[in-house]
């Protein structure tokens, strides 16, 4: 059977329920409608819904026989933002806009799931399509994971996909191995003892303190980490003091830190408490450093990242082929997904060249197309690819 052209009877369905999805926007934590929505297609496809407890999060599951177990995933939230593109089908919500292609994401998972709903003699096994609420904001996919998303069947592979207009139209985008970084959040407070200005012999300066502190901290990339192990280390506020003539006696600060490789990571953790405790202390006052971990890293299975590569160059030839040369320091919710199976996340460009997050973010529809092709392809590959290993 040739794919591709079966693949095309599902194409205007995408079409038609992006720009449903799209004129309905809804807010991370918000998605009640868009949920609904999903809901009643997957179930007129015949593939039974599960939710979740406290989100708008959901899984349709498409058994078909033996097999191994495949999961698509796709957002449901929508951004803050007043749509400013002059579509046909714009947004009809007063602030909220789909300006980062999660309306395209759940039109291609389901098309793909329409199709495979039909086309039961062409493949065996289970695929499980997810729909993850709240993806800008907290990282809805922990939340599924933890209510046993990726169990019975356990999920032997993962597929993420995402539109991206810095790419040329129906080019693929990623690499083998970390796409994207892991973050952690940081709040650090500096304690020293306030006085007067005239005399500051008589308390001891938070703010010279944490001067110190913020130079000492950027040394702990650029000397304690290789050159070619990306890092960032950005501290975003930097809040303290009262008048103009008062020694500062607390200062809070709030950063980020964003790394790819685990073992930094642990390092950096450690080694950010230590400095920051050892320069206050040194300098007559103190310091605590409280660092919340957040997004894991991103990082493209190598067996399962050759069998989709293949399916892409087939399709799309080896000019759409862009190779990621280094990974993102952004993160990705994809990383809950993927600490529990291998998996795959790619972009495909849509090149119309506005960018994502902004008011004009418009995606240039040719990519459905592609979009649908290539997750259906790709997942047909994966089932045989895990089936061989069994």
């Amino acid at each position: 059977m040739n794919i591709r052209e079966s693949v095309r009877e599902v194409i205007p369905y995408a079409i038609e329920m992006r720009h449903e999805i799209h004129r309905h926007p809804e807010v991370s934590g918000s998605e009640r409608e868009t949920a609904a929505r999903i809901r009643r297609e997957l179930e007129a496809m015949g593939i039974p819904v599960r939710t979740f407890d406290g989100c708008h999060s959901l899984m349709g599951t498409l058994r078909n026989g033996e097999g191994p177990c495949i999961a698509v995933r796709a957002e449901l939230d929508a951004l803050p933002i007043q749509e400013n593109t002059g579509l046909s089908f714009a947004s009809e919500t007063p602030g909220v806009m789909h300006a980062c292609g999660h309306d395209v994401h759940m039109a291609l998972a389901l098309a793909s799931a329409k199709w495979f709903s039909t086309h039961p003699d062409d493949w065996h096994g289970t695929i499980k399509f997810l729909f993850e609420s709240e993806e800008e904001t907290i990282g809805g996919g922990q939340r599924m994971v933890a209510q046993g998303c990726m169990e019975d069947p356990k999920v032997d592979c993962i597929l993420g996909q995402h539109v991206n207009p810095n790419y040329p139209v129906n080019s693929f985008y990623s690499r083998c191995g970390a796409v994207n970084g892991a973050s952690d959040d940081l709040k650090l407070t500096v304690h020293g003892t306030g006085c007067h200005g005239a005399y500051p012999e008589k308390g001891v300066d938070a703010i010279v303190i944490t001067a110190q502190i913020i130079s000492a901290l950027q040394t702990l990339v650029s000397r304690n980490i290789s050159p070619f192990d990306p890092v960032a280390l950005t501290f975003g506020t930097v809040r303290g003091g009262t008048v103009q003539n008062i020694i500062c006696g607390e200062v809070e600060l709030t950063g980020t830190l964003r790394t790819i490789r685990p073992e930094t990571r642990a390092l950096l953790n450690r080694r950010l408490v230590e400095t920051t405790e050892g320069v206050a202390t040194a300098m007559g006052g103190s310091a605590a450093m409280v660092i919340e971990p957040s997004y894991g890293a991103v990082v493209n299975d190598p067996d399962a990242y050759r069998v989709v590569e293949a399916c892409a160059r087939e399709f799309l030839g080896d000019a759409l082929m862009v190779e990621q040369q280094a990974p993102s320091l952004g993160v990705e919710s994809f990383c809950y997904f993927l600490d529990h199976t291998p998996g795959v996340y790619y972009d495909l460009g849509c090149g119309i060249g506005t960018g994502l997050h902004t008011p004009t973010f418009r995606v240039d529809e040719d990519v459905i197309g592609t979009g649908v092709t290539l997750q259906v392809m790709a997942v047909l590959k994966l089932l045989e690819f895990e089936q061989a290993k069994r």
